[in-house]
């Protein structure tokens, strides 16, 4: 891609002239959290972040525009909890939202044909959502200064798909001049406003981008690549002409850093601090295509016009249902039982269709059927406790455990006690345990573990979700 290209020549200047001191490193994470992944197999899903220090509030800068900040709000609270969770992860949480754009670019973007004649010009899925959303935020008659045009891949896009009048690009790779000469010819653009050289993103000046008479200035895959990250934001800034807008992206923390020429990471708290330091307001955050953060910027704190055009993917729902049920189904006491693994035997007193009553002097428990399992609620109500060392609920399907829980009772409870637990989930007593093939569960023992010489007495009542 362009963006490559520009970056290893700026990894050399600065390496040359600065040293590797791009301003202080992103803190160290200090592990993941650990949680049952598919199939009950152990896998890491959200990232464990350091605890923030104490220090005082800070204001964000924000634009002017009530409604646009708190689009940006939101676009910033969204590429955060992409970046807490791994790839899976948010492709679990976030895939449908990713595939509607996907689609929609397929629907909507140009082909474009290969200068080898081999068919379709090579793109990634991810990269043609990229380029798909520089050509949204750009408008039919905007003038494109595009820092690292790579193999002309986003110039042709834009000149065929989006109707922008004129494209300069730079690049500091020799090569990449005549692949991208190469595409626009093979796709029809051999008389198209574009123009290409070699160039270095820290010589542009304000008076260079003015002379290509640009009003949108577009740096992707840039910044991971120079060890100054926020001295490439602010010369961008600096160089930007009045009223002209920036868009960059930079990939989000978790993806893209097997590759060797990336030298860091950002996240929001890092990103929000250069645009401050460049004098730049975000008008426009989103995360893209679980890969990358997208930032629409200038100087002008006032509503973004360009952020108000912008045309996006149709409102098709994505959608769908977290539960097969939405409505909790009580468990009636007649359906009760006393759990075979009692050591015990011990009688239930039916009460009022829903709870039973029933008395341990040695550990035991009941069961009751369920029709699949979501989220099961308890309610215990306890008259007499002595010795109670856990109460463990445990889902089953057959003789198959398909989930458990655990609380270890630290001080015996007295009364009511009302409890949920889901299934990979911990409430604030339970801890859950593997739970694959939870949604085959048939049925559930709760038991009480007791001490020699204990017993319990307790009131009994279940709710399922199924």
């Amino acid at each position: 891609m362009g963006s490559r290209s520009v970056l290893g020549g700026i990894v050399r200047r600065l390496s040359s002239t600065k040293g590797s001191s791009g301003g202080p490193p992103a803190p160290r994470t200090e592990g993941l959290a650990r949680a049952a992944g598919p199939g009950g197999i152990p896998g890491r899903w959200i990232r464990v972040v350091p605890k923030p220090a104490d220090v005082e509030p800070t204001v964000d800068r924000e634009v002017s525009d009530p409604t646009e900040a708190l689009a940006v709000r939101a676009g910033w609270q969204l590429v955060d909890a992409y970046e807490r969770l791994s790839v899976l992860g948010a492709r679990q949480v976030f895939g449908r939202e990713v595939d509607a754009w996907r689609a929609y670019t397929e629907e909507t973007i140009v082909d474009l044909r290969s200068p080898d004649g081999l068919g379709p010009a090579h793109q990634s899925l991810n990269n043609r959502l990229r380029f798909r959303r520089m050509m949204d935020f750009a408008r039919p008659g905007d003038r494109v200064f595009d820092v690292g045009f790579g193999r002309g891949f986003l110039g042709a896009q834009l000149i065929k798909g989006r109707g922008v009048v004129s494209y300069h690009g730079i690049d500091i790779v020799d090569t990449y001049m005549a692949d991208a000469q190469a595409l626009f010819a093979t796709n029809g653009l051999d008389d198209a406003a574009m123009t290409l050289e070699k160039g270095d993103l820290y010589d542009l000046t304000r008076e260079k981008i003015e002379a290509a008479g640009a009003d949108l200035v577009i740096c992707c895959e840039v910044l991971e690549h120079v060890p100054d990250a926020e001295l490439a934001l602010r010369t961008l800034a600096d160089a930007l002409p009045d009223g002209a807008d920036l868009i960059f992206t930079v990939p989000l923390i978790g993806r893209l850093e097997g590759v060797w020429g990336h030298v860091s990471v950002f996240g929001v708290a890092r990103l929000k601090q250069m645009l401050d330091a460049a004098g730049l307001h975000a008008h426009h955050v989103e995360p893209l295509s679980n890969v990358w953060a997208l930032v629409v910027a200038n100087r002008d704190p006032g509503l973004s016009q360009r952020v108000r055009d912008a045309t996006h993917r149709p409102p098709t729902r994505v959608e769908v249902p977290l539960t097969r049920s939405f409505d909790f189904l009580d468990v009636s006491s007649a359906d009760y039982a006393v759990s075979p693994d009692g050591v015990e035997p011990a009688g239930l007193d039916l009460e009022d269709g829903v709870t039973v009553a029933t008395r341990f002097a040695a550990s035991g428990g009941v069961r009751f059927p369920v029709p699949g399992l979501e989220s099961l609620r308890l309610a215990f109500d306890f008259a007499e406790v002595e010795g109670l060392e856990s109460v463990t609920v445990v889902a089953r399907s057959g003789p198959t455990e398909t989930c458990r829980w655990e609380w270890v009772v630290a001080q015996p409870p007295e009364g009511e006690v009302a409890v949920k637990v889901r299934p990979g989930e911990t409430d604030s007593r339970f801890v859950s345990s593997r739970h694959d093939k939870v949604d085959r569960t048939d049925h559930v023992d709760v038991a009480f573990t007791l001490r020699d010489g204990g017993s319990v007495a307790v009131r009994i009542a279940a709710s399922v979700l199924p």
